[in-house]
């Protein structure tokens, strides 16, 4: 990608392409050669957001996820991949705010970050083992 046009392009014609909800916060930049975004997704607790956030995962080749406890209330979920278009390749993170709560996040201490699985995610989403109750 050469611009931050070409970047917000990429993101928002994928957006629109899968039906992606609108976003509480877009970040785009294409400086210094690397084309990277950061959305973030809006969301009513725990299984609200994962279930947004299993959208996007579902609307691209590879994800990684992650927690990342950014405070003592506050967790990030992060969705991590990349988008690629005729302009080149942008690296995406969609992410989430969620409170904090010790069971769900057991041992993940302020300023961490954990790789999360699919299967969490799942559960959390559909209140399943691992989720809150």
């Amino acid at each position: 990608m050469t611009t931050t046009a070409d970047v917000a392009r990429l993101v928002l014609e994928h957006m629109a392409e899968h039906g992606l909800p609108e976003p509480a916060s877009l970040h785009i930049s294409a400086a210094f050669g690397q084309a990277e975004s950061r959305v973030q997704v809006r969301g009513d607790g725990l299984r609200d957001t994962v279930g947004v956030l299993l959208r996007w995962a579902g609307s691209v080749a590879t994800v990684r996820f992650r927690a990342w406890r950014t405070r003592r209330d506050s967790v990030h979920l992060d969705v991590d991949t990349t988008l690629t278009g005729s302009g080149g390749t942008v690296a995406l993170t969609v992410y989430g705010g969620v409170e904090f709560d010790h069971v769900t996040f057991t041992g993940l201490e302020i300023g961490a970050a954990r790789p999360v699985s699919l299967g969490e995610f799942t559960a959390w989403a559909t209140g399943g083992v691992g989720a809150p109750s």
